[in-house]
């Protein structure tokens, strides 16, 4: 009887020991996992806002070279300054906006970021898609339709249009073609961003 409350007080205590490591990887493992999600979610964060600052002209800060100036936001070039640079302040913007898209991708769900990508996916396609029609619409009418060329105005259906499209799409679906919506987003802004830059690189 001694002996069989001896072994078994052996299994229990080599079954504990052997639960401690498992628990501590399965630690690890969450860790690791929210650090991915934080560090692809930056990285793809941080080229779509870097392009629509750049599109928008919001930089956080307007650098003057010639004269060694610093001013708040977006300030136009002035008498005897010297051309000044702006994109210093649109990567000192998308740093912290991007640093906050990754904390809040770590705080979602697997199935509310799928949903996430989802989304922001295409409000990314549809956004400049609109954006375009609206432009082509008001070049074409016979009455004014100045109003259709902002680009407020076509992120409201845009807007809508993308939570329509992230709320139906079969969650199975969504999964499957998650990592290639990843790759979306990031490709698609960087041609938006070489595009608008391609003054600089004809000269």
């Amino acid at each position: 009887m001694t002996h069989a409350l001896d072994a078994s007080e052996r299994l229990s205590q080599r079954s504990r020991a052997a639960e401690i490591p498992s628990s501590a990887s399965a630690a690890t493992s969450t860790r690791a996992s929210k650090f991915g999600t934080f560090a692809i979610t930056f990285g793809i964060a941080f080229a779509i806002l870097y392009t629509v600052f750049e599109r928008w002209n919001w930089p956080l800060f307007t650098y003057h070279p010639a004269v060694g100036k610093l001013d708040f936001w977006m300030q136009r070039a002035r008498s005897g300054e010297g051309p000044p640079m702006y994109w210093y302040g649109w990567l000192a913007l998308a740093f912290p906006g991007a640093l906050l898209a990754g904390w809040i991708a770590t705080m979602l769900s697997e199935r509310w970021l799928q949903r996430a990508t989802v989304f922001c996916c295409a409000l990314a396609a549809l956004w400049p898609a609109l954006y375009a029609a609206g432009g082509f619409i008001a070049d074409q009418a016979s009455f004014d339709a100045e109003v259709l060329k902002s680009v407020w105005i076509s992120a409201i259906p845009a807007l809508a249009a993308a939570i329509a499209v992230s709320y139906l799409v079969p969650l199975n679906w969504a999964q499957r073609m998650w990592t290639s919506w990843l790759l979306i987003m990031p490709i698609g802004g960087l041609i938006i961003l070489g595009y608008s830059l391609k003054q600089y690189f004809l000269r």
